[in-house]
């Protein structure tokens, strides 16, 4: 009988993309979640005529964090 060992819990690995697609996909997250928080930047500024400040560096931030976080969902 051939039974799994209890140390791998799915027996199958998930297929996984190559490194140079990977890193292509971090940057396009990265620059939409970039592109996403410019073009929210732009837009209160027109709407409320005022620039808030204290969103510029988490504009500048968040953006490293998200493409990070995108690609350890594969590690």
């Amino acid at each position: 009988m051939n039974t799994p060992s209890r140390g791998s819990p799915d027996p199958h690995p998930h297929k996984r993309p190559s490194k140079r697609m990977l890193t292509a996909l971090t940057f396009l997250v990265g620059f939409a979640t970039l592109g996403l928080g410019i073009a929210w930047l732009v837009y209160s500024w027109i709407v409320d005529r005022e620039v808030p400040y204290f969103a510029i560096p988490l504009v500048l931030t968040v953006p490293v964090i998200v493409a990070v976080a995108f690609r350890n969902c594969w590690d």
